[in-house]
C-alpha cells in the first residue's frame, strides 16, 4: 500500500457541528469522481497502490483519548510507509495526522483556510480546530519558516489574531492579496516558501466562498472559487508532499450535498498531486 485514504469522523464541540458525518457523505459523493484528472494526465491509481482504509478508530465519547488514538493510528501508517490522504472531521483532525505522520524534523506546511487556526486556546481549550497550527509549531511538527496560509478573510476575534503567524515568520496570503497576486503568482509563492523539502497540505473547505460550501461550520463569504482551488492545487504538483487532508464538511448543514461534492473533488485533486510525490520517493529507494 502506497497511499491510504482515511476518514476521521471526529469533531470537537462547536456552534455549528456535524463534521463527524463528513467522511460518509464525501465517500458517497466520490461515486461521481472518475479515474483520470481533468487535464488528461495519469490517473493516481496507475501511479501508486491506493485504497480507502476506512475510518481511523477512536472513542467518540472521550475527546482526549480520541486525540491519542487517532494519532497512534497514523503512526502505524507511517511505520508501514503509507502516505495518508485524509477526509475529516473538523480541522482539529490535521493536528492528529501530523502527530502520527511527522516522525523526524518539522515539515513544511500549506494551509488553505479562511481562518488562521493559530489561537493559543479557544474558549479555554488548547486542543481544537482553532489551535492546530499553534500546537503544531510548539511541538516541532511544523516548520514555521516553511509554512504558508492561503485565503484568510472574515471577521476576527481580535486585532491580534494573526500575531502568532507574524511572530514565527509564517507567510499569510489573505484573500485580498490572493486576488491582487493572481493564481500563478500564488502558486509560485507557495513553492518558494515550502521549497523542496517534505511538506504537508491541509485544505479547510471554508477557504471556499460560502456560496460553494453552505455545509461547513464557519462559512465566510468572499472567498476562493472552486476553479481557484483547482488551478492552485494542480499547480502544486512536484512538491514533496508527505500527506494531505480536506476537512470541515458538515452534511447536516447541507442536505443537498453541494459541500460534500466539492469536498470529494478537492480530495481527488489532492490525490492527484500526492501520488506523483509518493511515486518519486519510491523510485529513490
Amino acid at each position: 500500500m502506497d497511499i491510504g485514504i482515511v476518514g476521521v469522523p471526529f469533531d470537537f464541540p462547536t456552534n455549528r457541528g456535524g463534521t463527524r458525518h463528513g467522511p460518509s457523505q464525501v465517500r458517497e459523493m466520490s461515486r461521481l469522481i472518475r479515474r483520470f484528472p481533468a487535464g488528461g494526465g495519469e490517473s493516481p491509481y496507475d501511479i501508486c497502490t491506493i485504497a480507502d482504509l476506512g475510518d481511523a478508530p477512536f472513542n467518540p465519547l472521550d475527546a482526549q483519548s480520541a486525540v491519542e488514538g487517532i494519532s497512534a493510528y497514523f503512526s502505524v501508517l507511517a511505520e508501514k510507509g503509507i502516505t495518508p490522504v485524509v477526509c475529516g472531521g473538523d480541522h482539529g483532525v490535521t493536528y492528529f495526522v501530523l502527530r502520527g505522520t511527522v516522525t523526524t524534523s518539522p515539515v513544511g506546511f500549506i494551509q488553505f483556510d479562511a481562518h488562521p487556526d493559530t489561537n493559543d486556546e479557544l474558549y479555554g481549550d488548547r486542543y481544537n480546530h482553532g489551535t492546530l497550527l499553534a500546537r503544531g509549531v510548539e511541538e516541532g511538527l511544523i516548520d514555521p519558516k516553511r509554512a504558508v496560509t492561503v485565503g484568510l478573510r472574515g471577521s476576527r476575534f481580535s486585532r491580534e489574531d494573526r500575531a502568532f503567524n507574524e511572530k514565527h515568520g509564517m507567510r499569510i496570503i489573505d484573500f485580498d492579496e490572493f486576488e491582487a497576486m493572481g493564481r500563478a503568482a500564488v502558486i509560485n509563492e507557495i513553492k518558494r516558501i515550502v521549497g523542496t523539502g517534505p511538506t504537508y497540505l491541509t485544505f479547510d473547505i471554508d477557504v471556499l466562498d460560502s456560496a460553494y460550501v453552505p455545509g461547513t461550520g464557519s462559512p465566510e463569504p468572499g472567498g476562493l472559487s472552486m476553479r481557484d482551488a483547482q488551478v492552485v492545487l494542480r499547480g502544486l504538483e512536484g512538491l514533496d508532499l508527505i500527506g494531505a487532508d480536506m476537512c470541515e464538511v458538515s452534511p447536516p448543514l447541507d442536505p443537498q450535498g453541494i459541500t460534500a461534492l466539492n469536498g470529494a473533488n478537492i480530495l481527488f485533486e489532492l490525490l492527484c498531486i500526492v501520488a506523483p510525490a509518493v511515486s518519486k520517493r519510491l523510485a529513490k529507494r
